[in-house]
């Protein structure tokens, strides 16, 4: 929304460290030196807009080089510039790479066009360019102290924790040989792994792969378990929870992958088992609080990781056997996506695959996963109706919520329509100007009633948003041509008992999911919701079945607000305000456009 203008950002220029998760790299994490599932992009953004110019190109340029050479003290014979061209959402523009002695540091995109016709190479300058400079900030450190990986940077008390339980050496003639020429090893990169490792053995003086592999598999294996660790606590602190599906399956990888290797290594119990781990996510919080901040309580954590270690623990011996069922269809050899087939539809860990089929776990398997579920992505629903050319229709319902009866003028009528898949029977669409009929969205269901045009009722049987206007679908026929009634005055009755019990199932679902948020713990949101005048329902997040202790907890708290009879409050605040007051809680169903948002408070106790 702000690189559209349609949201005035928070800052111009902007800049925010920002911890991003990626599940594509984890073959590479330990390795490499250079590799994270979790890691903190410092973001610099500039919004120019015809009223106000910040700086562009050439200014960026500058500042960038003057903050390599002047601030971090690099030689300008050692920076290169790589100049390509970045697309996206419709738009383009110039991009430059930043690398240091071949590593990358930075990337600054300029957008600055947008597309009219990808094929033709047809495109038009944007009312709004936008610079967007990401750095990884792990990197920086890494370069500018030299040490063999970035890790030892990235995670200074978290790894001396590690050694210090773990007795784990990360200096060795090996690893100090091996640093130099791990690069070569991203398999994003390396057409052969094997041949790459034999030949990086050769360097450091081994006779093989197998060798070197033991030889740094132990600092390999700790820099994984500083990594996953770090990404599942800033995750979870954020409000994601391991699950089968989704985001949730890449932590729910990363979690059973850090504990088979703390398992396999013989280190749980070295490291002190639960008790132990629980320290590590503590020796995080002290790394990130220097730029985060205090990490608030978060009195559940240590349920949902022992859930997920008593459910890696568990695996039945069900799921084994059919590894080994597939193992003796596949002839004894299991492809990549045998592999993911047994992970995703038996619940097993690579590692107690490998056990299992007393093969190796694939160098690739990780990026393979997340190459898949990059490939699922959430299509947006169709807009059957082309509402583009109207005036948006004003919301009547926002400004005055016990409006029943209003008037609006007709802007267009589609006659007869019949939409494939709801029935035969045709309807009549109707927008008007401004309404007061509430549309079906956000799992509740819509306003019905009567609509009065030209002297001739007739029932709203339906009401839906597309786009910014509101269609009202009208049962019947018409009197007259539908062109004779364009402009003239409608008059709208909504049904007040409907509305009435809507809006109570509504308020009671937010008295709900606040409930089960104070019971059961922060990591509680929104996960859908229905509202029909019969009944509502509403799904959560949470890590385990809900007890009938902690349901009748949630009930009791929800009867106990209700019977305070609270007052619910409806206003408009800024977005900064919004957000700086009630945090990005607000967007549980998604971010809206705009420079304000309409806050809806059950005094204090839900938002």
């Amino acid at each position: 929304y702000c690189v559209t203008g349609q949201l005035e950002p928070p800052a111009n220029p902007l800049i925010c460290p920002q911890f991003c998760l990626r599940f594509n790299d984890l073959d590479n994490i330990g390795i490499s030196g250079r590799h994270f599932s979790g890691f903190i992009m410092i973001g610099l953004q500039v919004f120019n807009s015809p009223q106000k110019y910040v700086f562009f190109k050439e200014e960026c340029v500058d500042y960038n080089l003057r903050w390599l050479t002047k601030e971090l003290e690099i030689d300008p014979d050692d920076i290169t510039l790589i100049e390509d061209v970045w697309c996206g959402g419709g738009n383009l523009g110039p991009s430059i790479e930043m690398f240091v002695r071949g590593l990358e540091v930075g990337n600054m995109v300029f957008t600055q066009y947008k597309i009219l016709d990808f094929v033709k190479g047809e495109f038009e300058p944007l009312k709004h360019q936008v610079i967007d400079v990401g750095i990884g900030l792990e990197r920086i450190p890494w370069l500018v102290n030299g040490t063999s990986t970035s890790y030892l940077e990235a995670f200074p008390c978290a790894v001396k924790y590690l050694r210090e339980k773990l007795n784990v050496t990360l200096e060795s003639d090996v690893i100090t040989k091996f640093a130099p020429y791990c690069c070569l090893l991203n398999l994003d990169e390396c057409d052969d792994v094997n041949k790459a490792w034999g030949e990086i053995a050769k360097e450091c003086g081994v006779e093989n792969r197998e060798i070197l592999e033991n030889a740094i598999k132990p600092a390999r294996d700790l820099y994984i378990v500083a990594d996953h660790s770090r990404s599942l606590l800033i995750a979870i602190y954020d409000g994601a929870l391991p699950s089968a599906v989704g985001g949730g399956a890449n932590l729910r990888n990363i979690v059973r992958r850090l504990f088979s290797v703390l398992k396999n290594n013989g280190w749980w119990e070295m490291l002190g088992g639960m008790d132990g781990l629980m320290e590590l996510f503590e020796m995080h919080k002290r790394d990130l609080e220097k730029i985060y901040g205090k990490f608030d309580e978060y009195k559940s954590f240590r349920k949902i990781i022992e859930m997920e270690y008593q459910r890696w623990i568990t695996t039945d011996a069900e799921s084994q056997q059919k590894v080994q069922q597939l193992l003796k269809k596949k002839k004894g050899v299991l492809t990549v996506d045998d592999w993911i087939t047994a992970m995703k539809s038996f619940g097993l860990s690579p590692d107690k695959i490998s056990e299992v089929s007393k093969m190796p776990v694939p160098d690739n398997l990780y990026s393979k996963i997340a190459e898949i579920e990059a490939q699922h992505v959430k299509l947006l629903p169709t807009e059957l109706y082309e509402t583009a050319d109207f005036p948006e229709t004003k919301e009547l319902f926002y400004e005055d919520g016990n409006l029943r009866k209003f008037e609006g003028k007709i802007v267009t009528i589609l006659e007869q329509v019949n939409e494939k898949g709801k029935g035969t029977k045709n309807f009549n669409l109707v927008i008007l100007d401004q309404s007061a009929f509430y549309p079906i969205g956000g799992g509740q269901d819509n306003d019905t009633g009567k609509m009065e045009i030209d002297g001739k009722m007739y029932d709203v049987t339906y009401v839906e948003k597309v786009g910014k206007c509101i269609l009202h679908h009208l049962s019947g026929n018409f009197a007259e041509k539908v062109e004779t009634l364009i402009g003239k005055t409608a008059t709208g009755y909504v049904d007040d008992a409907r509305r009435n019990q809507l809006r109570a199932h509504h308020t009671a679902t937010h008295v709900i999911h606040q409930a089960a948020h104070q019971v059961l713990g922060p990591h509680v949101w929104q996960n859908g919701a229905k509202k029909t005048v019969k009944e509502a329902h509403l799904d959560i997040t949470h890590f385990a079945s809900i007890t009938r202790e902690e349901e009748n907890q949630i009930e009791k708290l929800a009867n106990e607000i209700v019977r305070k009879n609270l007052k619910v409050n409806k206003f408009v605040l800024s977005k900064e305000d919004a957000e700086r007051k009630y945090g990005f809680s607000l967007y549980q169903g998604g971010v809206v456009a705009g420079n304000t948002v309409r806050i809806v408070d059950i005094d204090n106790f839900d938002t």
